[in-house]
This record gives C-alpha cells, sequence and structure tokens, in this order.
C-alpha cells in the first residue's frame, strides 16, 4: 500500500533540510509506519541520504514485536545508537508517544500543528490548512491523542517542523542545550 499513496502534497522544505545538515545531534527518523513507507515519504520529503540513511530508519519492521508508545521499542532505538533516554529529544506530533518519551527521561518537543480551518476570505479565496494542520487534525481523531502544549509532558512545542531551530537554537549548539527561545 505504501507504493499506492499520493505523496504529491509533501514537498521539500529547502531551509528545514539546510538546518538538519547543519543540527550537530544525531537524527534519527523512528515511525510506527512500515520501512518502505518511511522512505517513500522521506525521499518525497528531500530527507533521505541527505538527513537520514538506512541506519537511522526506524520503522516498524525494525522494532517489532513492540511499536511507540512501547517502551521496548524506544529502547531498540537507543540501543542502536548508542543513546540513554535522558540524552534524546524526541519531536512528535502524537500526545500518547509524548507522554511515553517523558516517562523514559527524554526531552520532548510537540509539533502541534497549526489550529487554522478553512476560512473563505472576503476576496473569493479561501484559505486551506497547511499539511501540519491537517496532521495535527488527524491525531485529534485518536482518543486522547490531540496535540496539547499544555500537557506536562510537553517540554516545549513548535507549530510546524520548520520552526524547529528558531525555536530551539540551543540544539545547534556544540554541546546541545535545550531551552527554549
Amino acid at each position: 500500500w505504501a507504493t499506492q499513496l499520493d505523496f504529491s502534497m509533501l514537498e521539500p522544505d529547502i531551509q528545514l533540510l539546510e538546518d538538519l545538515k547543519s543540527c550537530p545531534l544525531t537524527l534519527v527518523a523512528f515511525s510506527n509506519g512500515p520501512r518502505k513507507y518511511v522512505i517513500r515519504v522521506l525521499k518525497q520529503l528531500g530527507l533521505y541520504n541527505t538527513i537520514f540513511g538506512e541506519s537511522d530508519i526506524f520503522a516498524i519492521d525494525d522494532v517489532l514485536p513492540h511499536s511507540k508508545p512501547e517502551k521496548g521499542a524506544f529502547q531498540v532505538v537507543f540501543d542502536a545508537i548508542g543513546k540513554k533516554a535522558e540524552e534524546c529529544v524526541m519531536i512528535e506530533d502524537s500526545m500518547k508517544n509524548v507522554r511515553s518519551a517523558k516517562k523514559l527521561g527524554m526531552k520532548t518537543i510537540l509539533v502541534s500543528g497549526s489550529t487554522q480551518q478553512k476560512e473563505d476570505n472576503s476576496d473569493g479565496t479561501a484559505t486551506i490548512p497547511s499539511s501540519a494542520a491537517l496532521a495535527a487534525a488527524s491525531e485529534a481523531t485518536k482518543q486522547g491523542d490531540a496535540p496539547d502544549v499544555n500537557d506536562p509532558a510537553v517540554d516545549a512545542s513548535i507549530e510546524v517542523i520548520s520552526d524547529i531551530k528558531e525555536m530551539l537554537p540551543g540544539l545547534w549548539q556544540v554541546p546541545a542545550v535545550f531551552e527554549t527561545s
């Protein structure tokens, strides 16, 4: 099914790509989706083999019999990258995964998405929600999983992933510092 989906709404963000290339942290992609799907998404976004290589991708296939938000799934990733939970930052749009990451000792960044709905403008045009807003809306359909920036498990929040360097510039320092701007 991963090869049959329409990925045309996903577009590379050149600034985000440059920001991630300059980040000194170990970056991994961790998804409950199948590896084939995750790679397809990363390719469409221009992140495959630029930011994330094969060994930086953890899909459901890699962590079975576990899945996020289970501790065992996270442990597979920690072991593979040689890090402890306390040394990691989870960037996530799912509250259940944010809460689990926080319980394990990770710093957490919630990607909350835009709360804008489609608006009819006075000139007859319409403002359509971004893909981040659509993603947040889809998370909101899952019981207890709607983004909540006030949840105590959330250390920082960003509306969209491209805000990461502006909102948390300390992650680009050596050594990295987790401070919100």
